[in-house]
């Protein structure tokens, strides 16, 4: 949810952090900040805004500075503001910290150290971390840092500065990322994988409660214990070019464009020589009763389409929300298993979600794009996506990845139970369809819909089976960047309650690819159009209705395929409405990319 940067080596910080800040934007945008040694002190420069309003007022200071943090902050305690903006200094400027994460015991921890004096100047909870270092009686900085693992409850990865100790970082984590990047420059600390692409050759994913210590030109590694530990480098694997904006006006433009590769790419990755499903243990797959799929947002929306696609592969499975996962009564199935679903591979309550069921000696699958993240070293079994990088907070091609992947794991599970040969499944070859439709596809009348939408006072997507999931997953994407209100629903609901809020001010966008479903689906669009509502409708059938105001022909595949397709319209969808009412469609209000905390 916000970006951490750290350097400590022979190249300006100054440029480095920014830099690094610029691209770890899209994790958090309503404020940034630098903290640099300089001169003997921690200098502290911060602003409401994005990257570039720090650029700006750092423009002739901080110069030939080689240590410093910096932050780009999502709010979760306190409003955007200056004084809420990280990193935070200690009340006698001796230590600084940024942080990401929550800590849930900061309220307590506040007041004991406000009765001993301390005066806090701003909301959130992270300056208390700051503060307890200070008034630590710890006798060396390891120690203090350690201390607050002990004192600390939540989630956190922080990065902290000593007054006194010029060039040197001090690090620790638990349930929120922090990466170590090794360069011939130097070292780096960052959040994210990303901003270390062009900088690194190496880099090291920090263990939980791992405490990192880096001193000038040399990176120490600690358990929480304050035992050594040898750190594991690995090679970077991944190039700028996956992170450049190139010729797109935006980068959900770019991941819009990118869902055929995306899909060839994990079609590959599932059918290659060293395919994740061998690893599979085929007495548990043989054996599976009841397969449930955990998730959140986009993430349980494919989930929802994977359930779909289950049923017509003979196997069980239910789509549950990870926040609900978390909480609910657990009742465990016999031999179940459970798949976690997470782009990022940081969501704070699918994490938890996976520890509860590891708790109860449950199998574990993820699904994920990232392969550095914390959800990958907690689980069973991993099925990787392979979308690349996606930099704009609302997913597309991560989605696509996703549906490609489980509907790839259905098919095994599917030919396991049912001793068929995988290597005979057609679903590759079916898949592979979809991307040449999907590489050929023009989008027409999406401009013309976007347009009516941009006017329109609400939006209600419906369909029926499989197709209620996408609806689900396109009405996610224009509200979540087009600030318009909308909502989606089976379409055999609207008889139970929604049709009263359905007028001429309405736009009900109608997704059809079910040829069983089809004639039912009808029936609703009568119904909507004698409410005086308007009807766009997204189907690969020929039609002629004259209660249909406009048609989003989509091309034709296999039938339980067609997700695949009929997001893909979709998600231009959302972001030519986000382009016309002019919002940046990358950074939409209030949401952040990676969700870590709950």
């Amino acid at each position: 949810m916000c970006g951490i940067i750290g350097y400590v080596g022979n190249l300006s910080a100054k440029e480095e952090i920014l830099n690094g800040l610029k691209i770890l934007e899209y994790r958090g945008y309503d404020s940034a900040g630098i903290c640099c040694f300089y001169k003997g002190e921690l200098k502290l420069i911060k602003k409401k805004g994005s990257v570039d309003t720090l650029s700006q007022v750092c423009q002739g200071q901080l110069k030939d500075v080689h240590c410093g943090i910096g932050h780009t902050r999502w709010a979760t305690h306190g409003d955007p503001s200056d004084k809420n903006a990280h990193p935070f200094l200690s009340e006698n400027n001796s230590v600084a910290i940024v942080h990401n994460g929550i800590i849930e015991n900061f309220e307590s921890l506040k007041g004991n150290l406000q009765k001993q004096g301390v005066r806090f100047r701003s909301e959130t909870d992270s300056e208390v971390i700051a503060q307890l270092l200070q008034k630590s009686k710890c006798e060396s900085e390891l120690k203090k840092v350690q201390e607050l693992s002990n004192v600390l409850v939540g989630s956190y990865a922080i990065a902290i500065l000593f007054k006194g100790l010029e060039n040197q970082i001090f690090a620790i984590r638990k349930n929120s990322p922090l990466i170590v990047g090794k360069s011939p420059n130097g070292y780096y600390l960052s959040s994210d994988v990303n901003a270390l692409i062009d900088k690194t050759t190496e880099y090291h994913i920090m263990d939980e409660d791992e405490i990192i210590w880096i001193d000038n030109n040399d990176c120490y590694a600690f358990d929480k214990n304050l035992q050594a530990k040898e750190i594991v480098y690995k090679k970077m694997d991944l190039d700028k070019q996956d992170i450049s904006i190139g010729n797109f006006e935006h980068y959900m433009l770019k991941e819009i464009m990118q869902v055929p590769t995306a899909i060839k790419l994990t079609i590959n990755e599932c059918d290659s020589m060293v395919n994740p499903f061998t690893k599979l243990p085929k007495d548990m797959i043989k054996n599976l009763k009841h397969l449930t799929i955990v998730g959140c947002g986009t993430a349980f929306n494919a989930g929802m389409t994977a359930e779909h696609y289950a049923r017509e592969r003979e196997i069980i499975a239910e789509c549950v929300y990870a926040s609900e996962y978390r909480y609910r009564k657990f009742l465990k199935q016999d031999n179940e298993v459970c798949v976690f679903i997470s782009q990022s591979g940081e969501t704070a309550d699918t994490i938890e979600a996976l520890k509860i069921a590891k708790e109860h000696q449950i199998p574990t699958i993820v699904i994920t794009n990232v392969a550095t993240s914390t959800i990958n070293k907690l689980a069973d079994y991993i099925i990787p996506t392979k979308a690349g990088p996606e930099i704009a907070v609302a997913s597309t091609k991560a989605y696509n990845a996703q549906i490609t992947a489980l509907y790839n794991l259905m098919d095994y599970i599917y030919c396991i139970k049912n001793k068929i040969n995988c290597r005979t499944c057609i679903l590759k070859d079916k898949l592979y369809d979809v991307v040449d439709k999907l590489e050929n596809y023009k989008f027409d009348n999406i401009e013309e819909l976007a347009q009516d939408i941009v006017n329109t006072e609400r939006v209600f997507f419906i369909g029926r089976g499989v197709d209620y999931a996408t609806s689900q997953e396109a009405s996610l994407k224009l509200k979540e960047i087009s600030n318009i209100h909308s909502e989606s629903l089976y379409a055999g609901e609207l008889k139970h309650g929604t049709l009263a809020l359905i007028d001429e001010n309405t736009i009900v966008i109608v997704i059809a690819t079910q040829k069983n479903l089809f004639d039912k689906t009808m029936n609703s669009i009568y119904e909507i159009k004698a409410r005086g509502a308007k009807v766009a409708l997204v189907t690969q059938f020929n039609i002629d209705c004259e209660a249909v105001d406009m048609l989003i022909k989509i091309p034709t595949t296999d039938q339980m395929l067609m997700p695949e397709i009929s997001i893909y319209p979709m998600q231009m969808l959302a972001y030519k409405t986000a382009v016309l009412k002019g919002l940046n469609p990358d950074k939409p209000r209030n949401l952040a990319k990676s969700v870590t905390v709950e």
